[in-house]
């Protein structure tokens, strides 16, 4: 815990260092990002997904006075895919829709063979996924920045697995088959109202970082006014959101559009190959990551429901009655898992870019959440119920979390995060299971985590990420029963972690 305090006292240090040291930024002595506002515009992407692979593996082993095997496996996978997105913003209107289905299919056999006895075994499966998805947010506004909030997500999906086992010798009982058998659907419907705004202003930092590597360049008269800026920014905004089948045209009509926007603005000097090459590597490579800036709070309600089923079946063969005559049989587990909430929430977003370089970002937020599940396992032996298991669960809870996250982008191949999030879960009620006496399901959980995340863009085909990751997790569970000898469980859990990868893209 005090290596963790240590770490946050440095953190909240580092932030007032950067809000101090904004305000020498030569960068923001004329134009600040948090003074753009985005004009109204619309935007919709269909992307189609394909995939097809496969593998083949071969093994021989030969050992002198032992076992001599060979192994031979394929897979052959397929998949297909489809998003839908589109997203609004006006004065009234802020929101998008994401629509998606995607499917998996994936077939692989496996054969094993003794070569001294010439005896194998075979095994062939094939898998099939199928998930819908679909989320809607919509906030709808008046002229005072409140605002009336109506979101759905919706999730539901289905998988399925038929597993065949042969061999050339069987030992009884012999299973031959598994299938496996999952469904589930998830819905929730917040419904929200608040006041505040988030804008997002990714486009403004493009458009000051055109504008200044053409004015070291010479290709521009003179210094643009914080008001050219900004009309350059939603221009960038418009031109970027319009929607073009062939992606070279795309490319031609918005280098002509951004000439044309400098010309009329009567920034464009007489210029060389520079001009063109310059605009061009920023609207490819400069735009992102996405920069907001403004404050939101909102409070309202959140109903959810998850259902779900399993079934998972392993068929055999076995000499059950008469020692002569082999009998097929199977054994099958059945589970049905359904819940419901209903959430309080409130939570409050803030963004701050204190200029080009530096971004603060808090989030904080609040539930009490009413929940309860019930979940009916059943097995079957030779297709006879042999045992059935309910059990209930009802645990009214409250969560709190808080977040801040510090974001430094000295340049547009380069952004630094470092963030820290705390969140507290107490949680009431009881659990029974079948006609056993409840147990208190009462447990408290504080979760930290301290993270570091670094992305470097080398080339158009090459990228580098790191990520620096330490959590902190307590927990403390009340007893189950209230005649127990021991009481409540606590426990201190300490994970810390790095990663980096090398991104190559081919295309």
């Amino acid at each position: 815990m005090k290596t963790f305090g240590q770490a946050a006292k440095s953190l909240i240090l580092l932030s007032f260092t950067t809000v101090a040291f904004s305000q020498f930024s030569s960068a923001q002595e004329q134009f600040r990002l948090s003074d753009y506002k985005n004009p109204d515009y619309k935007w919709k992407q269909l992307d189609l997904r394909f995939g097809l692979g496969g593998t083949n593996s071969f093994i021989k082993q030969e050992i002198e006075n032992g076992i001599d095997v060979k192994g031979n496996t394929n897979t052959l996978q397929s998949g297909i895919g489809a998003d839908y997105y589109a997203t609004k913003n006006s004065k009234f209107y802020q929101g998008y829709q994401d629509f998606s289905v995607s499917g998996d299919f994936v077939g692989s056999s496996y054969s094993y063979t003794n070569l001294k006895d010439n005896l194998g075994n075979d095994q062939k499966s094939n898998y099939q996924r199928i998930l819908l998805g679909g989320q809607t947010v919509n906030r709808f506004y008046n002229n005072k920045k409140r605002f009336v909030e109506i979101d759905l997500e919706l999730d539901a999906g289905l998988y399925n697995s038929i597993h065949k086992f042969s061999a050339d010798e069987e030992f009884l009982p012999y299973r031959d088959k598994s299938t496996d058998y999952t469904n589930f659907v998830t819905a929730s419907l917040p419904l929200l109202i608040g006041t505040g705004r988030i804008e997002e202003v990714q486009d403004a930092r493009l458009a000051v970082y055109i504008l200044d590597d053409l004015t070291n360049a010479g290709d521009l008269k003179r210094t643009p006014t914080p008001d050219e800026i900004l009309a350059f920014s939603r221009f960038i905004t418009q031109t970027k959101n319009q929607r073009f089948f062939d992606s070279r045209i795309r490319k031609i009509a918005e280098i002509t559009a951004i000439d044309s926007i400098l010309t009329v603005l009567d920034l464009k000097a007489q210029s060389d190959a520079s001009y063109f090459t310059l605009i061009n590597d920023n609207w490819d490579n400069g735009n992102g990551p996405v920069r907001k800036t403004g404050g939101r709070f909102s409070i309202g309600l959140m109903p959810a429901v998850d259902l779900s089923y399993n079934e998972s079946q392993d068929f055999f063969r076995d000499t059950i009655n008469n020692p002569d005559i082999i009998e097929s049989y199977s054994h099958k587990n059945t589970t049905h898992n359904d819940s419901w909430n209903l959430d309080a929430i409130a939570g409050y977003e803030w963004q701050k870019p204190a200029n080009l370089y530096w971004q603060h970002t808090v989030n904080t937020g609040i539930a009490y959440s009413l929940y309860y599940e019930q979940e009916n396992s059943k097995v079957f032996d030779m297709d006879t119920l042999t045992s059935e298991q309910k059990r209930r669960l009802n645990t009214p809870n409250l969560k709190i979390d808080l977040g801040y996250t510090i974001g430094y982008y000295p340049n547009s191949r380069t952004s630094i995060k470092l963030g820290i999030e705390t969140s507290l879960e107490q949680y009431w009620g009881n659990e029974k299971v079948n006609d056993d006496p409840e147990t208190d399901a009462g447990r408290t959980l504080l979760n930290n985590d301290l993270y570091l995340s670094c992305y470097y863009y080398i080339s158009p085909q090459v990228r580098l990420s790191v990520n620096i990751n330490s959590a902190y997790l307590f927990s403390k569970t009340n007893q189950p029963l209230p005649d127990e000898e021991y009481g409540y469980r606590t426990s201190h859990d300490l994970h810390n972690s790095v990663s980096a990868s090398l991104t190559y893209s081919i295309f």
